[in-house]
């Protein structure tokens, strides 16, 4: 937890309003390295979303041999792509006729 602490205080940022035709809220970093500042916003994305609503919607995919995980958007989505899904729909009609030959 620390590591990742330390890692989203890379980057200190300072929010900033800004005013055109409506009011606009932005970010502004104090660094100039690039790679720190775009690791440190991953982390904060990554922390913003884990402690968010959405943490609950956070499924890991189906297929035994993926390491994916995804945001279940539907109550019946098993698989994090559609390749997974393939995957599996192929390996269920595999495993179903070698079971009717007798093999």
């Amino acid at each position: 937890m620390s590591v990742v602490n330390n890692m989203a205080a890379l980057d200190p940022v300072a929010p900033q309003l800004s005013w055109s035709d409506t009011p606009f809220a932005s970010l502004r970093s104090v660094r100039t390295d690039a790679r720190a500042r775009l690791l440190a916003g991953y982390i904060r994305s990554a922390i913003d979303f884990l402690s968010g609503p959405d943490r609950d919607k956070l499924t890991a995919c189906a297929v035994p041999r993926c390491v994916r995980y995804f945001v279940k958007v539907h109550g019946r989505q098993e698989f994090c792509r559609p390749s997974c899904g393939n995957w599996a729909q192929a390996a269920r009609f595999y495993h179903r006729h070698r079971a009717d030959s007798g093999r």
